[in-house]
């Protein structure tokens, strides 16, 4: 299956452009979040201290069928800036194969690092389900938290100061913050197959987050150096996973 992108840096769009093409990022969004709203969408592409906003589109035989939005925006830690990477990602049922979101993403991530090699990239996400948790936990080992690791106070202090810019967050455990997010559209079935499987990373996630099914998602963080996007680059391209 041939499977096209587009890349489009939302930020550096007119205003007239900008109008146009969020029309597009949230007709599609409605697929994947359908309970979101217009306002949730807006202000994540909209973000104040964002310096790049890149929107990738994926493409089958001409028909959108899958969407990537990564803001990144920027932040002081310390006195000294930082970047910080989100995303907001969705692929229609039917094309959900491989890692393909992830594999763009880091593609994303290495055109950012090399014209900005001297302030640290970080990720931050909040994980609404075990499955995407496992998706990333199993490719780094600087994903966090994560089960049997005391999370570094570097990450830490990352984690703390996004926290800050969310809506009724809960502090579970000194690394754990869940907060209510949209959760996309899933099947029952495919939610309770997802109970049903028993792997470390899933029974970490279950463990902290037990109403995930209730709109919870936990917040996470991953320090992109470039030891740690070669980690996963390897990773993905052997299909390695990492506890």
């Amino acid at each position: 299956m041939l499977i096209t992108e587009t890349v489009t840096d939302f930020s550096k769009l007119s205003s007239g452009q900008k109008k146009q093409f969020f029309k597009k990022i949230w007709a599609f969004d409605q697929h994947i979040f359908p309970n979101s709203t217009v306002k949730e969408i807006y202000n994540f592409v909209h973000d104040v201290d964002a310096v790049s906003v890149q929107v990738i589109h994926y493409y089958h035989e001409g028909k959108l069928i899958g969407q990537n939005v990564l803001p990144i925006i920027k932040l002081f830690l310390d006195g000294k800036p930082i970047f910080v990477l989100s995303s907001r990602a969705g692929i229609l049922p039917d094309y959900r194969r491989g890692n393909r979101t992830l594999n763009s993403a880091i593609r994303v991530v290495l055109n950012h690092q090399i014209r900005n090699l001297t302030i640290p990239l970080w990720f931050v996400t909040t994980v609404i389900q075990p499955k995407v948790y496992t998706l990333f936990a199993s490719r780094s080992q600087r994903f966090f938290p994560r089960a049997g690791r005391q999370i570094p106070q570097d990450y830490l202090q990352v984690l703390n100061i996004f926290q800050q810019r969310k809506h009724e967050v809960q502090k579970r455990r000194e690394d754990i913050f869940v907060h209510p997010i949209v959760r996309p559209k899933i099947s029952l079935d495919q939610l309770r197959c997802l109970r049903n499987k028993a792997t470390t990373h899933i029974n970490f996630f279950m463990q902290h987050v037990p109403d995930y099914f209730d709109g919870m998602g936990l917040m996470c963080v991953c320090k992109l150096d470039l030891k740690t996007i070669f980690e996963m680059m390897f990773n993905l391209s052997f299909n390695r996973h990492v506890h």
